[in-house]
Order: C-alpha cells, then structure tokens, then sequence
C-alpha cells in the first residue's frame, strides 16, 4: 500500500503548532505522506516566535533531491522562507520538476541579525523566482499586496476603487504564470474571514468561515497542508480548497491548549468525540474530507 506524498519546504517549529510538524500531522489525517524538507530552525512557544535561524541552501538542495529522486512525489508545498538562497535552490527545483503541482504559502521569516536578508527582498525574489511556476499561490491579504506591487502600482485602483484591489493585486500576479491565486484575511477584525480564489477568468468562488474567539497557531499551516494533500489526491484546485477550509475550520473548532498562548489546530479532531458532542454529532458528524479525487464538491 503507498499513500500519495507531499514534499514540504518548510521550518522547524518546536511547538508542532506550525512549520514541517503541522503539516506532516496535516497530510497523516488525510492519508498522505509528507516528505519535510526544513528550511530553518525555529525557536518560541504558543506566545511569541523568539529566533530564527536559516539552514543551509545546499543541505536544503540535496535533502530534496534524495527524495524526488527516489520516489514521486504529487505536490510540493512551500512555507517559510529566510533566506534568499533558499528561495534560488527551491526555484531550481521546481524548475527540474515541472509536472509536480506547487503550493506557494509562503512565510518570510528573517533572522534579527541576518544582514544578507531582508523581507523586502526574498518578497521580491519570491514573485521574480517562485511565483511564475507556481500551480496555487496562498496569501494573506497583506503579503498578497506587498508581492503584487514588487512590480506594479495600485494607489490609482486603491483611490478611486478599493473594492477592486484584491482582484486587481491577483491579476497581477497570474499574469506570472501562476495558474490560481487564494487570498484569505485572518487578521480582518469581521465576524466572518473571508477567502477568495482568483484565476485568469476572475474571482471563481468566495467562502466564508466563522471567525473563533480563539487565538491560533497553524491554522495556515495547516489549510496550505490540507490543500497540498487533497491536491496530492488528485483532487482540482478548487474542490481542494473548498474542502481544506471546512477541514481546518473544524481542526480550530476542535483546537486544544498545550501552553499558555495560543490554541493549535486539532488535525485529528474527527477521531475523537466526548459525550458532550455527541448529540451535536449526530447532526453534524466530525468527519474529515474524503481525500478521492472523485469526491463531489
């Protein structure tokens, strides 16, 4: 029996909230094997991020390759990315393996004492590098404004029609040659979190999630993880996601405390149920997406 493998790029984080952890447990819940490929060393709790600190490209260029040469490999999913470096050797990569779907989630986390690296310039190698060969770029609304505007300028669409700017920053980065572009928007302070998932024909769906009264660590881990996996499956981009997001909305409904931050997402919700829920159960069952790509949106 084998599983369908999802390779990730991604940072170590300790907690097992976010990074390599989250979505190693992500793809064991929906019947996929992650392959991680660490991109840097995390150190924090369930309160701050205190320390960051990049690995080596190369070890990073031949961890990934022992693996893509050795087995196949059905999505690749990208998270943190410190170091410019690494955003070069994993471009590489995609380059040498262009049949194999990319999720680009990416998270820029430089180190305090990085002199090398800035933000503002692994955004810029991200769109330059990474974004053209991309299947399914993940963003939050603000990171999907900061890689738009590497190369345009919106102050005009912002001015005159704001209501179109999300879709006018989307365009703009499909125009690359990334095939499909999902914004979402944790930080807005509605009740409700938008998601939004563009392609070159417009806006093709709009979802919304309750927004919980909890703090987070990993929920976008964990949705870039799930989408990975249900695309791994073989599942198309917008069945995925449309499946990744009841999925994680349930991982954060079901989220438990390990510290005295924030809550993480529970990826195995579905296999526990206390007697208090059980009534709720039984109209609402705690089910998991099924991960065939014959599954009907």
């Amino acid at each position: 029996m084998t599983y369908p493998i999802v390779l990730s790029f991604n940072a170590h984080d300790p907690t097992g909230g976010a990074g390599i952890a989250a979505d190693a447990l992500t793809c064991a819940s929906l019947e996929t094997c992650a392959f991680t490929v660490a991109t840097a060393l995390l150190a924090g709790d369930f309160s701050r991020l205190e320390s960051v600190v990049p690995l080596d490209a190369d070890w990073i260029d031949d961890q990934a390759r022992t693996l893509l040469e050795d087995s196949v490999v059905n999505s690749i999913k990208i998270g943190v990315l410190p170091d410019i470096q690494i955003v070069r050797v994993i471009a590489e990569i995609m380059a040498d393996y262009p049949d194999v779907p990319v999720i680009l989630a990416p998270s820029i986390l430089v180190a305090d004492d990085d002199e090398s690296n800035s933000s503002e310039d692994i955004i810029a190698a991200t769109h330059d590098l990474l974004l053209p060969n991309a299947n399914l770029l993940i963003a939050q609304r603000h990171l999907l404004r900061q890689l738009a505007e590497v190369k345009h300028d919106f102050s005009s669409i912002e001015q005159e029609h704001p209501q179109l700017l999300a879709n006018a920053h989307a365009q703009a980065l499909l125009s690359t040659g990334c095939e499909y572009i999902f914004a979402t928007d944790a930080r807005s302070p509605d009740s409700q979190v938008v998601h939004q998932l563009f392609s070159s024909d417009g806006l093709l769906r709009t979802d919304t999630t309750p927004r919980l009264k909890d703090a987070f660590l990993g929920a976008n881990s964990t949705l870039s993880a799930a989408i990975s996996a249900l695309i791994a499956h073989g599942q198309p981009t917008p069945q995925a996601i449309g499946e990744a997001l009841e999925y994680t909305w349930q991982t954060l409904r079901f989220g438990i405390s390990m510290g005295m931050g924030k809550k993480i997402p529970d990826r195995f919700y579905w296999t526990r149920q206390t007697e208090n829920e059980s009534e709720e159960a039984e109209q609402t069952p705690n089910k998991r997406p099924a991960p065939s790509s014959n599954t009907l949106q």
